[in-house]
């Protein structure tokens, strides 16, 4: 299977609407995230076999072209998983412009990846792992967990609003929550509903986006938890060393750092944070790090549908450190546009065993949800 060509790349452009009442709410207005489109990928090999990714929102169909004119017509063995794609330089001057200055050497340029490269290496590991007969994570490395713990989540809220979205989590299986905020909400009040619905042992990870502005008002909120156990700050205010170094010295709650490969490499000696939300789902290398430094970890996500939390999992399985709660939000969405379930269980979800990501589409979802579509072969 190795040497059979790629025939086609099958591309649909999606939008699912979040649960009604999950994530919206009067005081804060509408979501955002569930009303910006993403695109499923399929790619075929010449003996039908199809593999499946996911892109991040807000990427356009341009890319998702491009990325098939670089591997249509090879053989699977040429187009390795785990390989970036080729930029699409076309219309990019690297090598000079008529109105100097700007960067014209090479070692002066910054190459960024393809917003196509994600999903379609997704889709070529799914395919590897078929031709192989491995399930992705055997792809990846050593598995070190059968069972990957995963968080709820919901966005800014007040306190009526957080005990009823915590109770929906719960029904679901969760026993961790990930919530957003901001200094000027009721965080007292919002963590004494969750704890009340969940139970004084159930992890809390407040996520301000640096909302809680600066190293005063992070004491300030701090203090007014404290009571509690199991508290996380991620991402409190805007890093600096110094500040986070104080704020652990004045606070016992735990801050988290929103990182990735290179914020983990020069900031683990620092030991300014106790914890690291990888982001994306592609940091196994971050993931290394952390686990050198002692750090636990968890990969974040952007509320994904069921291909990406299925690649999230391969991935939370072999990542030693990788030992609280990862992000997941296909159970926010309407429809994750899989076939298969994926059931959490005692705040945890079950890697999957098949060979490949072990999922697979959902026709009728997929079109049902489709905005647009094209194919190219």
């Amino acid at each position: 299977m190795l040497d059979t060509p790629i025939t086609r790349l099958v591309a649909t452009e999606v939008i699912v609407p979040a649960r009604a009442g999950y994530v919206d709410r009067p005081a804060f207005g509408d979501s955002i995230f569930d009303k910006t489109s993403k695109w499923i990928v399929e790619i075929f090999l010449a003996d039908g076999r199809v593999g499946i990714g996911e892109t991040s929102r807000g990427t356009s169909g341009a890319p998702l072209r491009w990325a098939a004119s670089q591997i249509l017509g090879k053989p699977l063995r040429q187009v390795l998983w785990h390989s970036p794609l080729p930029p699409d330089l076309r219309d990019n001057d690297t090598f000079g412009h008529p109105s100097p200055p700007v960067p014209n050497r090479m070692h002066e340029f910054t190459f960024s990846r393809s917003a196509a490269d994600p999903a379609c290496r997704v889709a070529l590991a799914d395919l590897w792992g078929q031709a192989l007969g491995l399930p992705v994570w055997a792809l990846l490395g050593e598995r070190c967990r059968t069972r990957v713990p995963v968080s709820w989540w919901f966005g800014r809220s007040d306190a009526a609003h957080a005990a009823q979205q915590m109770q929906v989590g719960l029904a679901q299986g969760f026993t961790a929550v990930k919530l957003k905020a901001a200094a000027e909400d009721d965080l007292p009040g919002i963590v004494a509903a969750i704890k009340g619905a969940a139970g004084t042992q159930a992890l809390v990870i407040i996520d301000p986006n640096n909302r809680l502005y600066r190293l005063s008002e992070a004491l300030d909120a701090a203090r007014q938890l404290e009571a509690w156990d199991h508290i996380v700050f991620e991402d409190p205010f805007p890093y600096t060393a110094a500040e986070w170094q104080l704020f652990r010295q004045r606070s016992k709650i735990p801050l988290a750092l929103h990182a990735n490969s290179t914020h983990t490499v020069v900031y683990g000696p620092e030991r300014a944070f106790d914890y690291v939300n990888l982001g994306g789902t592609d940091c196994l290398f971050a993931a290394d790090v952390a686990w050198r430094y002692r750090l636990p970890c968890w990969f974040g996500s952007g509320l994904e549908l069921g291909i990406l939390d299925a690649w999230i999992l391969h991935h939370a399985a072999v990542a030693r450190a990788c030992t609280l709660p990862n992000d997941v939000g296909h159970l926010i969405r309407q429809d994750d546009l899989i076939a298969e379930t994926l059931t959490v269980t005692d705040g945890a979800l079950t890697v999957p065993e098949a060979p490949g990501l072990g999922v697979t589409l959902d026709p009728a979802a997929l079109q049902r949800y489709a905005v647009s579509h094209f194919e190219v072969s």
